[in-house]
């Protein structure tokens, strides 16, 4: 009995040690926060037509620094598609509309890493969040907007428009679509998903802004006959407050937006002009003259204005940093064609 009563000490005790010597597991490492939400804004490099090479440029607004080929950089070395024409953010998810691939493709905002794809698509513009499990999708060739769960990734349905869409922005239960082919902007019931009325802008209305008083600006290019505008509308009853001759231009991107304030109009004419959402004519000097044809994309962030060069949209265009006053701070290399500049 004393040997067995021994024994079964001697087992008790070699469990104790075993367990109080075995290693603690170690704490999983934080997830490395990849942006700083607020300092970050994404370059999109819609590459050159057919080649395969459109890409995204990371840009930190606190190192001042850019890193390009960002996507492959995060999806091992994949590409990422033909032509990039717009990046739209929502929640912790981004979409990317890859205009000549015809797809719509998901990324994580915590990686940067591919999640899914919604396709196909004619030829898809501009992403539209409308409501938690629905969005549009506009297209230059297909004359609809495409209808998205966006819970399920599927394509559900389309809206007739009987012409090329843009950009959308959203008030309420209304959508409203620039329709550069009809100087329209469309206004589409978001709840039954049908066009409920038209608004007539100038010629080739394409991009839109709102300003702090929620009204809605757009800028329209004009053409050989017709000069540029600005148009300024409620977007509660449709009514057009305001046009405002823009001024002939050889070229223009289309881009247009505000400041943090919502009090000051920005867009590109050739070179970068600004305006109080309170005047009522255009300064005949640029804010920013740069002295180039292919100034493409443009957002103002804080105390700065950044402003993308695709230069001739073969080689490698730039990014500017300008101060609020208009003086230029740094140009940094980007990818080929960069154009829209989305801030997170």
């Amino acid at each position: 009995m004393n040997t067995i009563f021994t024994n079964l000490s001697y087992l008790v005790l070699l469990s104790i040690l075993f367990t109080a010597c075995k290693p603690e597991k170690p704490e999983e490492p934080e997830t490395e926060q990849l942006f700083t939400v607020g300092k970050t804004a994404f370059i999109i490099n819609e590459g050159t037509f057919n080649q395969g090479n459109t890409e995204i440029s990371y840009f930190d607004f606190e190192k001042m620094s850019i890193s390009n080929n960002f996507f492959s950089s995060r999806n091992n070395s994949a590409l990422l598609g033909d032509l990039t024409q717009s990046m739209t953010i929502v929640g912790d998810k981004a979409y990317l509309v890859v205009n000549n691939s015809q797809k719509v493709l998901i990324l994580s905002m915590k990686d940067f890493k591919k999640t899914g794809s919604i396709s196909p698509m004619p030829s898809p513009r501009y992403f539209q969040q409308i409501t938690n499990s629905k969005a549009y999708v506009t297209d230059l060739f297909s004359n609809n907007i495409t209808i998205i769960n966006t819970s399920l990734n599927t394509i559900t349905g389309a809206i007739p428009l009987s012409t090329w869409s843009e950009q959308m922005l959203v008030s309420g239960s209304k959508v409203f679509v620039s329709a550069p082919l009809k100087d329209k902007v469309f206004v589409i019931d978001a709840t039954t998903d049908a066009i409920m009325d038209s608004i007539s802008v100038g010629m080739g209305a394409n991009s839109m802004c709102f300003d702090k008083n929620n009204n809605i600006w757009v800028f329209c290019s004009g053409s050989s006959g017709a000069n540029a505008s600005l148009v300024c509308f409620n977007p509660a009853d449709n009514n057009i407050l305001k046009t405002i001759d823009a001024g002939t231009t050889t070229y223009s991107s289309g881009r247009i937006c505000t400041n943090n304030a919502k009090d000051s109009i920005y867009f590109i004419k050739d070179d970068v002009y600004r305006l109080s959402i309170n005047d009522a004519s255009v300064s005949a000097t640029p804010f920013i003259s740069v002295g180039s044809s292919s100034l493409y994309g443009l957002k103002v962030k804080d105390n700065y204005v950044l402003i993308t060069n695709a230069k001739d949209f073969v080689q490698k265009g730039d990014l500017s940093i300008y101060n609020k006053s208009g003086v230029l701070i740094k140009t940094l290399e980007a990818g080929v064609s960069p154009g829209e500049i989305v801030l997170y």
